[in-house]
């Protein structure tokens, strides 16, 4: 049995939900929920979580700092029968966990038990393959540090993106998620004209986010988001990527400074600092790849990337972490 840790990030269940389908295995979804602070070294005594206390499981999948917290206390609790494996960035040393399953953008050290991924997990998606129709999908995330999506940024888009999908005969399909702030928002709702369209998440409606993939010529992506950009190059339909600038705090900076010179201090080894998730360097690799484009460059033909093979490769480290003594 697989238990899933999941806190909040409706692209992190999506990723450790394709893992346990692939790897086959039964697995139960386990909500989180944490009180304020959401500060990591404080999860035990802010989880106001519960269910997790049945018998335990062969293996935790858990993603984000503070959920990959609980699963090393479950670990501990089981005398250390519990496997526990990783996606994306785990807190503290990733010596304390069996599989760390990660992406460039966290910049981990290089240890036998941790595996690169070019991408976020995602399911291939057969349905997309196809052109139906000439419209660009754009993706529009949130500001999520150091990138930064303000108002200026969104009405420079709308410029942007309009002067774009014109001169290529497109019509926008603009998407925002639930990340997205409503003042945000409103720039796309209030700025696009016929036959450009917006369609602006809100709890309760339906969800365009696929059917707009689905139709897509071509797909936009702002660049704070991993999981998106995984989600549109599924489609295997040209996927650009939409710089957002970057803003460093002073604290961020100086925190960014020390960690490029000494990634192994105890500070980051312990979790109790962060460095910031540096997404540029992941999607610089896949434009290295050719698999995506930073949007106004000039266009060329790009590759259609293969979810399938980093799902193999992470189910396969984990049939052998399953396996063996050893991860």
């Amino acid at each position: 049995m697989i238990w899933i840790l999941w806190h909040s990030r409706i692209g992190d269940l999506k990723q450790m939900e394709v893992l346990a389908t692939s790897l086959g295995l039964p697995f139960l979804v386990k909500k989180l929920e944490f009180k304020w602070p959401h500060y990591p070294p404080l999860a035990r005594l802010s989880s106001s979580s519960n269910a997790l206390t049945e018998a335990w499981p062969d293996l935790i999948l858990c993603t984000e700092a503070l959920s990959s917290k609980i699963a090393v206390r479950l670990k501990k609790k089981s005398g250390g029968t519990i496997k526990i494996v990783s996606l994306a960035r785990p807190h503290g040393d990733a010596r304390r966990f069996d599989l760390v399953l990660t992406t460039a953008q966290y910049r981990l050290p290089n240890l036998p038990h941790v595996v690169e991924l070019l991408l976020p997990l995602t399911a291939p998606n057969t349905k997309s393959t196809r052109r139906v129709a000439r419209k660009l999908t754009v993706l529009v995330g949130a500001s999520s540090s150091p990138e930064s999506l303000d108002q200026d940024t969104a009405v420079a888009m709308v410029e942007a993106l309009t002067s774009y999908a014109d001169r290529h005969a497109l019509e926008l399909n603009v998407v925002t998620s639930p990340r997205t702030e409503s003042e945000i928002a409103r720039v796309f709702e209030q700025n696009m004209k016929a036959p450009h369209q917006s369609f602006i998440w809100k709890a309760g409606i339906e969800n365009y986010y696929q059917g707009c993939l689905d139709e897509a010529a071509e797909i936009v992506v702002t660049s704070d988001s991993a999981s998106m950009l995984s989600d549109a190059l599924a489609t295997g339909k040209p996927v650009w990527v939409y710089r957002l600038p970057r803003k460093f705090a002073v604290v961020q900076s100086l925190i960014e400074w020390i960690f490029k010179r000494a990634p192994a201090l105890w500070i980051f080894r312990k979790g109790l600092i962060e460095p910031a998730t540096d997404r540029w360097l992941l999607i610089e690799r896949l434009v290295e790849k050719g698999y995506v484009q930073w949007f106004g460059t000039p266009k060329t033909q790009t590759k259609i990337f293969e979810p399938q093979v980093d799902i193999e490769v992470a189910v396969g480290a984990l049939r052998k972490l399953l396996t063996t003594n050893d991860p």
